[in-house]
């Protein structure tokens, strides 16, 4: 009952807002007044049909964005690197904006509805990021155009996990790497190669074939060939299996 008699409170609170802007403005700064707006449906309904219905639409829309920003409700993306959080935030907001009226108030409130596209954002930007790094790691060859460590599902936030557990299976197969040796060179195998790639892919994700070639005192197309055909082979064996 409590329910039933706040909504018509609550969308009379919301109809006095639009007509001054000191009240709009003293609503923003009541985070929890908000967060009861926004789990009112008869509120959020009153709220959509306006921005969706009357004259003054694009006032209602910016007004509910404020609304959601001001209610501290947007996850913040907990442990999620700021880069790949921004960037999923940005997209989201565009999708907000783009897609708004094909939000449904009986379902969800604005902010629930947000931080699951949210979510969905971050787990593309993450993939994306995956990707773009696994192709540093090997350029396309002059007929080819392969991956050779993406990880297919690949969950948001795993990035350093990933590379950990990539590190780990490197350290934890050293017969299948140290015993591939660059020829002249017997101090560098697969081994500490991968182990060097891998750790300067987790600590800051620029990689550079020139940097590890002049750290072991190898030509870069000799390394990268040697990377390539062999580290690389052995690697992608050992993540299939």
């Amino acid at each position: 009952m409590c329910c039933d008699f706040s909504a018509p409170a609550l969308i009379g609170l919301l109809e006095a807002t639009f007509n001054d802007p000191i009240a709009r403005s003293r609503l923003l700064q009541q985070p929890e007044k908000l967060r009861e707006i926004m789990n009112e449906i008869p509120a959020r309904q009153w709220l959509f049909e306006h921005a969706c219905h009357t004259n003054n639409s694009h006032q209602v829309k910016n007004f509910i964005v404020a609304m959601m920003k001001s209610s501290r409700l947007i996850w913040n993306g907990g442990g999620i690197a700021q880069d790949v959080y921004s960037e999923a935030l940005s997209r989201t907001w565009e999708w907000f904006n783009k897609d708004f009226f094909t939000y449904n108030p009986q379902q969800a409130s604005f902010v629930t509805w947000f931080n699951q596209k949210l979510r969905w954002m971050i787990q593309d930007v993450v993939r994306e990021k995956v990707k773009e790094e696994s192709k540093r790691l090997n350029p396309p060859a002059d007929e080819e155009n392969h991956e050779w460590i993406y990880g297919p599902g690949t969950e948001p936030d795993r990035w350093q996990e990933t590379i950990q557990e990539w590190l780990d299976l490197v350290r934890n197969h050293p017969h299948r790497f140290r015993d591939c040796r660059m020829q002249s060179y017997p101090n560098v195998n697969c081994q500490v190669l991968l182990t060097q790639i891998l750790t300067v892919l987790g600590d800051s994700g620029d990689f550079s074939w020139d940097a590890i070639a002049q750290k072991y005192g190898v030509e870069p197309s000799a390394l990268k060939r040697f990377c390539k055909t062999r580290c690389f082979r052995i690697f992608k064996q050992l993540l299939s299996d």
